[in-house]
């Protein structure tokens, strides 16, 4: 009877097919035989089964689903003649190169090196001309079908042949120390395709260069305003006796004396703050004639620099501080970092406060360090924001509760002038 009921379900358009949930169950690709050349919509999911119950409508179900999803893959893509942009595979450095690049991605996309730098050398002629383009650069337009990579190379001017999307994944994608993992190019895929400018970080395959004064706290420098007292400093010191906190009590004294009378909770508070905190900016800048790079080890370390949308201070030639920072990890092959590896991968962080005024939640939330993990697994991703916090700075107890409005029953308020009562009219 459970499996002529369930076989007897309704299976229209009324279950809501636009509220179903695909990530936990088979999906039904059915819905991929309504594609045509008229269309100019996408289809709406298919529906999906619960627990199987090896009746022969859900295998013909199955199989239906099956052969729609082979069709949808088997579909010819083309290039475009006037926007075919043609690539060379070169395998000693595991990129590939193009000449006269066409389209609008090569504007934040590719890079086009001296001669000394330029892996075949180059003549005058090629000067300035040849665009070398990094695998995950070369996969996402291949992917995009805005670029034909050819190999192997030319040969008494006969070209090589089109490198497929599947042999494009071979040749760029490795394990290799250094090299693009599919981890990595899920990430920067996934980000292109939001529109983000995703670029290499220098700590890609090694520690990186050491950090510079720019990922410490200004040092304060002495001026003539320095110990001039102010109005508001003066009236301050009047009155620091209604809420001067107690003086640190010992570590073998009890915390609350016999006899000691408090004027304020903000003198308790204080006299209950024993425990030293973290101060980040409190830190100290190291000799800068002695740098050393800080010991991070992988895969926290910075993977990409990325740009937000429509960034208007991004060139390729002075790209300028990056809006996000992100460290790729996999998550079958990496364990939750410890406080070392966190610490040093802050480290290379640049120094960004947060905003005076802010609220306190994003405060912490943003720290005066931040970085983003983009935890890969099996594919799919999750970013996770890191922040050096200091909790201790913000002094919950100190806050002071914003007066409310007008009372109820007020003018305006329930039962006043303006309110839901009856008016004067009647």
């Amino acid at each position: 009877m459970a499996d002529a009921d369930e076989d007897a379900m309704p299976r229209g358009p009324s279950q809501g097919t636009d509220d179903i949930d695909l990530s936990d169950e088979t999906q039904d690709f059915r819905f991929l035989t309504s594609i045509s050349k008229s269309e100019s919509s996408l289809p709406k999911r298919g529906e999906k089964d619960f627990e199987p119950h090896a009746t022969a409508l859900q295998s013909n179900t199955l199989a239906a689903s099956r052969d729609a999803m082979h069709n949808a893959l088997s579909y010819q893509r083309t290039h475009a003649p006037k926007g075919m942009t043609v690539g060379h595979y070169h395998p000693e450095s595991g990129m590939a190169w193009t000449m006269n690049p066409k389209g609008p991605l090569f504007a934040k996309m590719g890079h086009v090196r001296s001669a000394k730098d330029d892996p075949l050398g180059g003549g005058v002629e090629e000067r300035g001309q040849r665009m070398w383009l990094l695998p995950e650069e070369v996969l996402y337009l291949v992917e995009r079908g805005t670029l034909d990579v050819r190999w192997p190379p030319a040969v008494e001017g006969e070209e090589g042949l089109p490198m497929s999307l599947q042999g494009a994944y071979a040749m760029f994608i490795g394990d290799g120390e250094g090299g693009l993992t599919l981890e990595r190019y899920s990430v920067y895929s996934g980000l292109k395709r939001m529109g983000y400018t995703v670029v290499r970080a220098p700590t890609w395959n090694s520690p990186g260069p050491p950090n510079g004064a720019d990922c410490y706290p200004p040092l304060r420098q002495a001026t003539w305003q320095t110990g001039l007292l102010n109005s508001a400093s003066l009236w301050k010191m009047l009155f620091a006796w209604r809420s001067t906190p107690s003086p640190p009590p010992s570590p073998t004294d009890p915390i609350i004396q016999p006899g000691h009378s408090f004027r304020s909770y903000d003198a308790i508070y204080h006299r209950l703050a024993l425990i030293p905190f973290y101060n980040p900016s409190l830190q100290t800048q190291p000799n800068p004639s002695n740098p050393e790079a800080v010991e991070t080890t992988p895969p926290f370390r910075i993977t990409y620099h990325i740009y937000k949308p429509g960034s208007t201070t991004y060139k390729k030639s002075s790209p300028g501080t990056p809006d996000f920072r992100i460290a790729v990890v996999n998550a079958r092959e990496s364990t939750p970092p410890t406080l070392e590896q966190m610490s040093a991968l802050l480290e290379t962080c640049p120094w960004d406060p947060p905003k005076e005024g802010a609220n306190m939640y994003a405060k912490l939330r943003h720290g005066y360090k931040n970085v983003i993990l983009a935890v890969v697994d099996q594919g799919v991703a999750s970013f996770v924001r890191v922040a050096d916090a200091a909790f201790g700075t913000e002094r919950v107890f100190e806050r002071r509760a914003k007066q409310s409005g007008g009372k109820r029953g007020g003018k305006g308020g329930r039962g006043g002038r303006g309110g839901r009562g009856r008016g004067g009219g009647r």
